[in-house]
């Protein structure tokens, strides 16, 4: 009998905010560091919960660590110009690599939907595309930065549309501009 009473009472002081954040936009950001030491599980159970309470989320993912290793691996060296890397040809490629295995990790963990977890039969969708606009950062000390980018526009309407299907949107820290170009961008900068 405890647990139903101590059950109800946080459930009646959760229910204000329940009722507060249903139908409010969050956006979540964190670093590909959460991904890469498997600590994204819990919080995939996290936004789960929020996503079946109505709360509108849009997700930002990183992948510093997974294209570092990648340029590693290659035995690419790397560059800093003002705390930038440079994104050469060699390094977008392992951009592109990593994002892209990043997302697909991320995409599976918000699919659980077995019988033994909590979200079982919730049938959680994500969408993700070229949302972002991006341009290139140029040169900084007398260094072309390549394809390091910024964000130029991000496509806020379609992102809402999305949200409205009660999707979630997953962001990579990937542009593209008009041209067809593929910019690398900063986690924080998207």
């Amino acid at each position: 009998m405890k647990d139903t009473t101590d059950f109800v009472h946080w459930f009646r002081s959760a229910a204000p905010y329940i009722h507060g954040f249903r139908g409010k936009t969050f956006v979540i950001a964190f670093g590909g560091e959460l991904v890469a030491d498997g600590a994204f599980v819990q919080l995939a159970h996290d936004v789960n919960l929020l996503n079946s309470l109505g709360v509108r989320l849009v997700l930002i993912h990183g992948v510093r660590p997974q294209v570092e290793a990648r340029l590693n691996e290659n035995g690419t060296a790397i560059r800093y110009v003002e705390g930038l890397r440079v994104t050469d040809d060699a390094a977008l490629a392992c951009v592109k690599e990593a994002a892209g295995t990043v997302r697909v990790e991320i995409e599976a963990l918000l699919s659980l939907g077995l019988a033994n977890t909590p979200m079982a039969g919730a049938g959680i969708r994500v969408a993700s595309g070229n949302f972002v606009t991006a341009r290139p950062l140029g040169v900084r000390d007398g260094v072309d930065l390549l394809h390091t980018g910024e964000v130029r526009k991000i496509d806020a309407a379609a992102i809402r549309r999305r949200l409205d299907q009660h999707d979630i949107v997953l962001l990579s820290p990937i542009g593209y501009s008009p041209t067809g170009e593929i910019f690398n961008l900063s986690l924080e900068d998207v």
